[in-house]
């Protein structure tokens, strides 16, 4: 993954709230995701999907209707980069 495609993908809203949340909160169902963020389902499925396909996130379906999120090592990885550069950025060491 590119500098572009990686830019990319965190400036699309929600995208940095999702791997953020499922940080925290560790492994959620899309229901969680849509009530945590309180936007449009259409958005949170795209992100979804984006992410997964990144392999920031992992799809685990348990049962056609209990399929649940959780980040994957990438997106872990991810998380703590962007905490360091936000940190970098901020001044703070």
């Amino acid at each position: 993954m590119g500098y572009e495609s990686i830019i990319s993908l965190l400036s699309r809203k929600w995208t940095v709230e999702i791997l953020n949340l499922l940080s925290k909160e560790g492994t959620l169902n899309y229901s969680d995701v849509e009530a945590e963020l309180n936007t449009s389902s259409d958005v949170i499925s795209d992100r979804l999907k984006t992410l997964t396909e990144m392999g920031l996130i992992e799809r685990t379906e348990y049962t056609s209707r209990d399929v649940r999120y959780s980040l994957t090592e990438n997106g872990s990885t991810m998380i703590t980069k962007l905490s360091e550069l936000e940190e970098l950025l901020s001044g703070s060491n």
